[in-house]
């Protein structure tokens, strides 16, 4: 007979119970009394014995596993099981064209890696700097030249280390610094510079003794440590050897943004920077814990190729840190085989400037691209959803007044963008939205909502920013030359044209050809019948070229569902200033039984 106790649960007091009842079933403690302080007292010791020891087995479990681990220091050693290396911070950075005139006749001009670049963000004053050398070569007759330079937001720092006489295998140097950006790590040992060893170029080189190598890895504390080789895989420093290590510890989000610097050159103030500056990217905090259980088993599965679609995200996601959202889609899916497109929405903003494209294609993607497949990142498309609801609420049961209600309503609409939509592929279902509505306050009875779409168009010097965009959603269009008189389903906002006082407009007249009209005496009066097309069943629009005044044209169209479909580079955003919410009380039936919820804009 099995005389062991039974315990049924690792809840504490159920623990002391099956104690109790099994040794009350033991003839030696049959006339005991387990009430009694001194039993009382031994029970509940072995009652907290057990249920610590349970616990400490299950946190022990769940922290053996990258799935269930909780701890930063057991996910980043689990993550090195896969050969990954979580991403560290990063440093916002930006490409500068600056022009250096020649002096004295001089060759060549050289300015040295730490060269510092000042910027500001609001009250507080930031640094950048170069972390390399860039050379400026002269011909005969240059009084000046042009260079590209990248610099790098932070504070520059330089450490010095002492290799004592240790035993370890393969020596380790703390930073013991925290946000510093590992890819600027710069490591000489008596001068000589080390490369740095990656999973990902591991295997690239014939590694032996003589390898002047170094690995990086995350600490407990959160900082990184730099460990040479071991005479074996990589040449280990000598007793008496000096280790300067140079990196950047940045300020991460707090340097994006920035497009105005003021060099800082010992003796050349003469060195201006020159042409447009393109916002600095890229400044982000290090990898979160669910990024690297996330990205991780992707990686590891890549094997450091991009071949699939999880190849490019995973490889991404770690090298490159300011992404909010990325889509990588197959140019087959959309009839451009041989190409792979990839769309990245980032944190700092709403696309990625044109020097962090070539960064991320020349550094990242290029060296680990298949030859036959060539890779294109274009902008995410931002489509505003614009929503008109109306909330039926019953009064007996509201606690506060119709105003709060509607406030609430409102915001709801902006927390719905950061966690429901805003990233690519996802939807917007209104029956979400409006159960959503309904857990805001006891007393809504119900909520009907009407979807429109928008598509913002910029205007620069004359010339739109995109001709050709698609709604990509099927537009509502029951019958030729529907609602052609008040302007279709897509209309514009008013804007004014070069060297005219009145403004002009867009719509269409039901049969797919978009108009041009001025708006003179609060009238339309078309200028061009067909300024453009509209295709109602792909959504697919396209604007002729025309003489726009600087601004932003917004392009609205109703969709045939109010169920609006992400696909592609499509990010749904609600344009939360332009919704509209009201409040009825539900024994306002004229009102509600008035109230315009047609399709019309």
């Amino acid at each position: 007979m099995d005389t062991r106790p039974v315990v049924s649960s690792l809840d504490f007091d159920q623990i002391k119970t099956d104690m109790v009842e099994f040794f009350k079933e033991r003839p030696e403690f049959t006339d005991y009394n387990f009430e009694g302080s001194g039993l009382n007292l031994l029970m509940d010791i072995l009652a907290y014995n057990t249920h610590y020891n349970s616990l400490a087995a299950n946190f022990q479990l769940n922290e053996s596993f990258l799935d269930t681990a909780l701890v930063r220091q057991n996910v980043v050693s689990l993550s090195k099981m896969l050969n990954y290396v979580p991403r560290s911070s990063r440093a916002a950075r930006t490409s500068l064209n600056i022009v250096v005139p020649r002096r004295n006749n001089e060759s060549f001009f050289v300015m040295p890696g730490g060269t510092l670049f000042q910027a500001s963000s609001g009250n507080q004053k930031l640094n950048f700097y170069t972390i390399q050398d860039y050379s400026v070569n002269y011909s005969v007759n240059d009084v000046s030249r042009n260079i590209s330079i990248d610099i790098f937001e932070g504070t520059l720092i330089t450490q010095r280390f002492n290799v004592g006489s240790s035993k370890d295998e393969f020596p380790a140097f703390d930073l013991g610094q925290t946000n510093v950006d590992t890819s600027t790590i710069t490591v000489t040992v008596d001068g000589v510079k080390h490369r740095q060893l990656t999973p990902e170029n591991e295997g690239f080189n014939q590694e032996d003794k003589n390898s002047t190598i170094f690995f990086i890895e995350e600490t407990k504390n959160k900082t990184h440590k730099i460990i040479f080789g071991n005479n074996v895989i990589g040449k280990k420093p000598s007793t008496g050897s000096v280790i300067i290590v140079t990196y950047i510890a940045t300020n991460t989000v707090l340097g994006n943004g920035i497009r105005t610097f003021t060099p800082n050159i010992n003796g050349r103030s003469d060195i201006v920077i020159t042409g447009t500056v393109s916002p600095t990217q890229g400044g982000t905090a290090p990898e979160s814990i669910q990024e690297i259980k996330d990205t991780a088993p992707h990686w590891f599965q890549s094997q450091f190729r991009a071949v699939t679609k999880n190849d490019y995200s995973a490889m991404l996601k770690n090298k490159f840190a300011d992404i909010q959202s990325i889509n990588v889609y197959g140019g087959e899916e959309i009839g451009q085989p041989g190409n792979v497109y990839i769309s990245i929405k980032p944190k700092s903003g709403n696309k990625l400037t044109e020097s962090t494209k070539d960064t991320i294609l020349s550094e990242i993607l290029n060296p680990n691209n298949i030859v036959t497949i060539r890779p294109k990142i274009i902008d995410p498309y931002i489509l505003k959803i614009v929503l008109k609801t109306v909330v039926v609420y019953n009064d007996g049961l509201l606690a506060s007044s119709s105003s709060v209600l509607k406030s609430k309503v409102l915001t709801l609409l902006s927390r719905l963008n950061k966690t429901y939509i805003g990233d690519f592929l996802n939807n917007f279902n209104v029956s979400v939205f409006s159960s959503q509505i309904e857990q805001l306050d006891p007393a809504i009875v119900s909520s009907n909502t009407r979807v429109l779409l928008r598509s913002d168009v910029v205007a620069k010097n004359g010339i739109l920013d995109m001709y050709k965009w698609t709604y990509n959603n099927k537009l509502y269009h029951p019958e030729p030359g529907f609602n052609a008189a008040n302007g279709g389903i897509l209309t514009s906002n008013l804007f004014f044209r070069e060297g005219r006082t009145n403004q002009s407009g867009f719509d269409e007249d039901g049969f797919g050809k978009i108009r041009l009209f001025d708006f003179v005496d609060n009238e339309k009066v078309t200028v061009i019948d067909q300024a453009g097309t509209v295709n109602y069943e792909t959504g697919a629009v396209e604007i002729n070229e025309f003489d726009p005044q600087d601004g932003i044209i917004n392009f609205t169209a109703i969709p045939d569902s109010f169920d609006i479909i992400s696909s592609e580079n499509t990010i749904l955003q609600i344009a939360t200033e332009d919704c509209l919410v009201d409040v009825l009380e539900k024994n306002d039936i004229a009102t509600i039984k008035n109230i315009n919820l047609t399709r019309s804009i």
